[in-house]
């Protein structure tokens, strides 16, 4: 069974200012991208709570017990027509017969009701499985509520919404700079925008309203995430000098040896497994489902897999595993990796 999924844009394009009636009243947010999440959420509260402090209930993994949930659904509306129930927790935060008992609820609400629910899965903690083959955590909360996917925001569209945060902070930054800013403080939404807040209060200190990539290595704060991008890619490149560059930043931010191998061996199966499903005749979205690959680190993938042949394939995954065990040997040593980076 494929269960219909929203986005997060017809998500927005559902929640109408004033207007409840006629929509489902019981959501749940996963994916990666929490920032969205939160910002989703908040466009449905100012949407249909004239009043947050009387007429929505926040619960966490700390405070939920369907108990208490079953309570804040009792309460009618005070100053509007909709109460919200703001439910943030993983799956693991409930015992099996609390979510036995909070599914049975939820399944109880009904489009009708004067109470609506979104639950929020953080990013990591809610395994969804695939549209074809759904895991079971999503069949008990798909049968219950409606699913909102929220995946991560990459390429142009992230550098577009750099390019406005910049612009609501009353300065201006052209695609590259906003490309730049992505690369130096890395791709997750909610740093980025306070990085971008940062970055912009620096420009306005010093009495100019236009951001440049000097700006941004000044103010901004490099990520472990970005430099582990920067690696990856260069490995999937081919590039020995831009990785052994991307390498020494990550040495001087004092990353462990091992943690970065083991990043270098991730990149290098999932390129044999791309590599594998191209050559069986796979489609670009069939190769995302059965890798779990986003479409745009898969671009990557596949770009990396048609420059490659089968063999130099295995040489790299034998060599990875060299050097993984190697690592594992030297006590903060990298010479393992830079030895695989000098082999590619």
């Amino acid at each position: 069974m494929i269960y219909e999924t929203l986005t997060e844009s017809d998500f927005r394009k559902k929640i109408r200012p004033g207007v409840p009636g006629g929509i489902p009243k019981k959501y749940f947010f996963y994916g990666d991208e929490d920032y969205l999440k939160k910002y989703a959420l908040g466009l449905a509260r100012s949407a249909f709570i004239a009043d947050p402090s009387f007429d929505v209930t926040r619960f966490d993994g700390n405070s939920f017990s369907p108990d208490a949930f079953s309570d804040a659904l009792a309460v009618p509306p005070m100053f509007g027509q909709l109460r919200l129930v703001e439910i943030t927790l993983s799956p693991s935060d409930l015992r099996p017969n609390e979510m036995n008992d909070f599914l049975s609820i939820l399944e109880g609400i009904s489009d009708d009701d004067l109470s609506m629910v979104i639950i929020v899965f953080p990013a990591g903690s809610f395994d969804p499985g695939y549209p074809k083959r759904p895991s079971a955590i999503f069949k008990k909360f798909a049968a219950a509520a409606v699913p909102v996917c929220f995946e991560k925001v990459t390429g142009a569209r992230l550098n577009g919404w750099v390019g406005k945060h910049y612009s609501g902070n009353r300065v201006t930054a052209d695609g590259p700079v906003c490309a730049f800013t992505v690369s130096v403080c890395g791709s997750d939404m909610t740093r980025l925008s306070s990085e971008i807040d940062k970055i912009s209060w620096y420009v306005l200190a010093s009495g100019r309203d236009r951001v440049t990539e000097d700006d941004v290595r000044a103010a901004g704060c490099a990520t472990q995430e970005a430099e582990a991008f920067a690696l990856s890619d260069a490995i999937l490149s081919f590039d020995r000098r831009a990785a052994l560059s991307a390498l020494a930043v990550m040495k001087e931010r004092q990353a462990e040896p091992v943690a970065v191998m083991a990043e270098i061996v991730r990149v290098i199966c999932d390129l044999a497994a791309v590599s594998a499903c191209r050559r069986d005749g796979m489609t670009p979205d069939a190769i995302s489902t059965a890798t779990g690959i986003k479409p745009y680190p898969l671009s990557k993938y596949l770009a990396a897999a048609d420059r490659t042949s089968p063999e130099r394939i295995r040489a790299l995954l034998a060599s990875a595993g060299k050097a993984d065990d190697g690592v594992k040997g030297y006590a903060k040593d990298f010479l393992p990796v830079e030895t695989f980076i000098c082999g590619l």
